[in-house]
């Protein structure tokens, strides 16, 4: 995997017709430096001749194609450019359809592929490429610059307007690096944030900065540039239009998720996979070991807190599938680690699985350079414990013996102890049943709901947020009304919704960003069979009840993969891939969260209200409530601000 960066200078299009700083190589070197942690074993830059309007930047990771795979990387007649993230696995049959057109190679790489479909299809080459990438190709013809993202956002992409230049990079921090380029917090998209615990496209933390959102192209020249033109290539099938029974849907699914992970296994370095013994990772592990003819290289992450630990399992799914099994125990003595995570992560991300998906990554590098993993199977297949809560509130709102109890006030009275004790998710259940679909959704999501989040945020940061009440409406777009006649039915299709919703936004706004920025960190790469675009397609167009039936989910995948999984890992519960911060903010990360967030300096910025933050870790330290999400995203704020917003970031 690798880092891109890049500036084109498109001043004669202003209306001043003022002239922008001319691109030099060393701004196109820190922008490639900064991102040095995404590729270690290249660098590379492209600074067109003629003009000097375009500059490229690359940080490689070598993959593929180790010997001539050189980025930035120009076509025969060097009038065509690529600055490429990602991998094409189906590089080699495009590569011999486009011989066959009539392209001429000079390497093996998946990256000259790429450079070739575009002269064959234009903006239509995207439509072709089966994997995950991110990339800018500037055409020297057309004096046009052609950006693309990947259909499940794998691979992040960014991009500024500034003094005439149109400025991009696989990270903020790199866009950052050019001199004058403003760092100016967007309040708005902090305030989603604080909801979402993402930043969701195509805002970026930053006022100057967006993101190009999944399965998007961005076409910028002279004539468009001060509202380039964006358009969407894909998208995610929006209803269930597979007729088969669930045994021929089970052979489909197996069919495909096998060939999706072999394809992942093409690797000229050594290669593995994370296993935590859940059943994602474990279907990848046991597809993997039926393709290989050497043990799968593995590893896993644990806690000491056994409510969260999950090394049991993994050690069983390594069993079966004899595999050269890693593991390491993660423990609240991780300062280091959660400031070295505001560095790599950019932008506001308060998922705290972000710091096992640290550790677990630096684990798995030392032993391979590419690894695949389980992600994108609970979206597609129906794996989360909130479907089944929508399913059951759904029938509960339509009960007159239940509806009354709903949404009284009396619930949140109810002191729940620790994350993921059962009166928690009793009350987290029942306070919101009495709300709208796409509301109660969003509160089960939600770190700080918008009507708790009103009493955190000072008066002037709620009006900058603007509209907090509106942020009730995240999930409106998706959560359709139904006219269903029966209760069953339609509450499988609120999952249907649901899992649409959380294809759509919290699979790339959250887990890929999670997985990109933790393994980058380290320069390894990965893969999710998963999330690979037929069989995302192939997933959504099953019937929910394929899916999840309202008690029992991942159906098809329990029929598909009975002979592979052991009967253990097939019958348990989902646990989730948590941390228990809520236990370590009340000992070892008490004082960070004392020096940074309840210090003078945060309490200037004027965001919050510092009794309402005092309460939460008071409730938190008496074991009232677990705020421990909620802390730890307050802590990951103020700590993007520190590295970001007060100071320029420096590798």
């Amino acid at each position: 995997m690798c880092g891109i960066a890049g500036i084109v200078n498109f001043s004669a299009g202003l209306a001043t017709g003022a002239p922008a700083a001319a691109i030099t190589a060393g701004e196109l070197q820190r922008m490639a430096q900064v991102l040095s942690h995404r590729g270690p074993d290249e660098s590379g830059i492209y600074l067109e001749k003629k003009t000097g309007r375009c500059g490229l930047a690359h940080r490689r990771l070598s993959i593929i194609d180790l010997d001539t795979g050189q980025q930035p990387m120009g076509n025969e007649d060097g009038t065509v450019w690529i600055s490429y993230n990602g991998e094409c696995y189906n590089f080699a049959e495009l590569r011999n359809a486009l011989i066959a057109a009539g392209h001429r190679f000079k390497s093996k790489s998946d990256t000259e592929v790429i450079i070739h479909l575009y002269e064959q299809y234009d903006g239509s080459c995207v439509d072709y490429i089966r994997g995950m990438f991110a990339f800018a190709i500037w055409d020297e013809r057309r004096g046009r610059l052609f950006l693309a993202r990947d259909r499940m956002g794998k691979k992040p992409l960014y991009y500024g307007i500034h003094q005439g230049r149109f400025i991009f990079a696989s990270q903020c921090k790199a866009i950052l690096q050019v001199e004058g380029f403003p760092r100016r917090p967007d309040l708005k998209a902090i305030g989603d944030y604080l909801v979402l615990q993402y930043v969701p496209s195509p805002q970026s933390g930053f006022a100057d900065i967006k993101q190009l959102p999944p399965a998007h192209t961005l076409t910028v020249n002279f004539d468009n540039f001060s509202a380039p033109e964006i358009r969407r290539y894909w998208s995610i099938p929006p209803e269930p239009v597979f007729k088969g029974s669930l045994a021929e849907a089970a052979e489909l699914v197996r069919a495909e998720l096998a060939a999706a992970t072999k394809m992942r296994m093409i690797s000229d370095v050594p290669l593995g996979a994370f296993l935590s013994g859940g059943f994602d990772s474990t279907i990848v592990v046991g597809l993997m070991s039926q393709a290989s003819d050497q043990p799968i290289k593995t590893c896993t992450i644990g806690f000491t807190e056994q409510s969260y630990n999950e090394l049991p399992y993994a050690r069983l799914a390594a069993r079966r599938f004899s595999c050269d099994h890693d593991e390491h125990v993660v423990t609240a003595d991780c300062q280091d680690a959660v400031e070295k995570l505001s560095f790599y992560y950019d932008e506001p991300f308060a998922d705290s699985s972000a710091l096992p998906t640290y550790y677990l990554s630096h684990l798995a590098r030392s032993k391979v350079t590419v690894a695949l993993t389980g992600d994108g199977g609970d979206e597609c297949f129906g794996g989360y414990d909130r479907y089944k809560a929508l399913y059951l509130s759904e029938l509960v709102a339509a009960s007159r013996v239940f509806s009354p109890l709903a949404g009284r006030r009396f619930w949140q009275k109810i002191p729940t102890g620790e994350y993921r004790s059962f009166w928690r998710a009793i009350k987290r259940f029942m306070a919101a049943t009495g709300l709208p679909p796409s509301q109660r959704y969003l509160r089960w999501m939600a770190v700080f709901d918008p009507d708790v989040l009103g009493h955190l945020l000072s008066e002037s940061m709620a009006r900058s947020c603007d509209n907090l009440a509106g942020r009730w409406g995240y999930f409106t777009e998706y959560f359709n009304s139904t006219n269903s006649p029966g209760r069953s039915e339609a509450a499988r299709i609120r999952m249907q919704q649901a899992m649409y919703a959380d294809g759509n936004a919290y699979l790339p706004g959250d887990l890929n960003t999670k997985i990109d920025r933790a393994s980058m960190s380290i320069g390894l790469e990965l893969r999710c069979p998963f999330q690979d675009h037929k069989v995302v397609e192939l997933a959504y167009s099953l019937p929910v009840h394929y899916r999840h039936n309202g008690l029992m989910s991942k159906v098809v995948l329990r029929r598909a993969f009975k002979d592979l999984l052991p009967a253990s890992i097939r019958r348990r519960r989902k646990m989730g891939f948590g941390v228990p911060v809520g236990r370590w903010f009340r000992k070892e990360l008490r004082q960070i969260f004392m020096d940074t967030v309840l210090s003078a300096k945060a309490s200037q910025r004027g965001y919050f209200q510092k009794k309402a933050i005092e309460t939460l870790l008071e409730e938190n330290d008496r074991g009232q409530e677990d705020h421990g999400q909620r802390l730890w995203a307050l802590l990951m704020l103020e700590l993007w601000h520190r590295r970001y917003i007060d100071t320029v970031p420096q590798v």
